[in-house]
């Protein structure tokens, strides 16, 4: 989770995990001057589950490792914007975000 290119005061981020080796899960948050952002991502039998908490006022572009397809997403306002090589990229606003995709493993 980060600060988008160009951006200043953290109203637009990027939430981009990426699982590595034997990780099967991680979780993180961040006090910005809007509030806090977190993200949690699970991963089991090559499904990869992630969850985003935005605080008011800010947007963020979520890219989900899917294994080149669409994830399924719960939730309200997530804007597909594309797929790039082995990851699906959303556009949401504040609130709570859900994305189910795929790692590749346990196929």
């Amino acid at each position: 989770m980060r600060q988008a290119p160009g951006k200043a005061g953290y109203r637009e981020l990027v939430i981009d995990p990426r699982p590595v080796g034997g990780l099967t899960r991680a979780e993180g948050s961040y006090h910005t001057p809007y509030g806090v952002v977190s993200a949690r991502w699970v991963r089991e039998k090559g499904r990869f589950r992630l969850d985003v908490g935005l605080p008011p006022n800010t947007t963020a572009q979520v890219r989900v490792p899917t294994a080149g397809r669409k994830a399924q997403v719960t939730g309200d306002g997530a804007v597909f914007q594309g797929i790039r090589g082995d990851r699906a990229t959303y556009g949401v606003a504040s609130g709570r975000h859900g994305f189910v995709g795929y790692d590749g493993e346990g196929r």
